[in-house]
């Protein structure tokens, strides 16, 4: 087994709904997940490491080293509606049966605490620069698929998620847990937090939640603004291209 799991708590949760985001195109899911843990001072429950993560150690800003690892948190609702876990990291596994052996573990410890829906947050890459992403979305069944609609997801016709942010809906099926990924649209060229912010806010608009998104706001200011410069740039390169065109010819 290429996976090694530290479990720090076993906490008895009411119902828990999981919340999955890992590095993927443009940050999305992880900048998502990342403020959710923030903002509710979740508790670290797990950590995983795998054989097939990047060999590389991260040095954090007090100057000292960490490996490079994902790590499950879980917050308990004070009004004890509903608590939830939530799933994040510095890296996805690099080969793909290290990547199927981490969903499968990852989905078998959520559902021994509780767990029936499990909700990924991801990349809808276009290749296209746009400062209003829009948010697409699959399930695993039919009337969870009618119900992203009602909150203005854009349902995916057809193509494949990859990775991680993939597999863990794929899992939850397989494990009898409703599966819903929520996918940002995004360029795929920077890291887009103004993406993360909208799957963001359709995640907490579903699940009923409100949280602070200030520190989000600021980066999702950021990237309007470094696409902004870019889309400049880019109509700058265009004319002058246009123009040596019309001197050759």
């Amino acid at each position: 087994m290429d996976t090694k799991v530290r479990i720090l708590e076993r906490p008895e949760l009411n119902n828990p709904l999981v919340i999955c985001g890992l590095p993927g195109s443009g940050y999305v899911g992880k900048m998502a997940v990342d403020h959710l843990i923030s903002e509710l001072k979740a508790k670290k429950m797990a950590e995983f490491y795998s054989y097939s993560f990047p060999p590389q150690v991260i040095v954090k800003k007090a100057g000292y080293v960490d490996m490079v690892k994902n790590e499950l948190y879980y917050w308990k609702d004070p009004s004890g509606r509903r608590d939830l876990l939530l799933y994040g990291g510095d890296a996805q596994p690099v080969s793909t049966e290290a990547e199927y052996e981490l969903s499968d573990i990852v989905t078998d410890l959520v559902k021994e605490l509780g767990a029936k829906r499990l909700f990924t947050l991801a990349a809808y890459v276009t290749g296209s620069l746009t400062s209003t992403p829009r948010v697409f979305g699959t399930a695993t069944d039919e009337a969870e698929l009618r119900e992203l609609e009602k909150h203005n997801v854009i349902p995916m016709a057809e193509g494949n998620i990859t990775g991680m942010n993939g597999l863990l809906v794929g899992f939850a099926k397989l494990k009898d847990m409703v599966g819903i990924c929520l996918l940002g649209e995004t360029s795929g060229y920077i890291l887009d937090a103004k993406a993360a912010q909208a799957v963001l806010r359709v995640l907490l608009d579903i699940i009923g939640m409100r949280i602070s998104f200030e520190s989000l706001d600021r980066k999702a200011m950021e990237t309007s603004l470094l696409i902004k410069n870019l889309k400049r740039e880019m109509e700058r390169k265009g004319g002058e291209k246009k123009e040596d065109l019309g001197y050759i010819s």
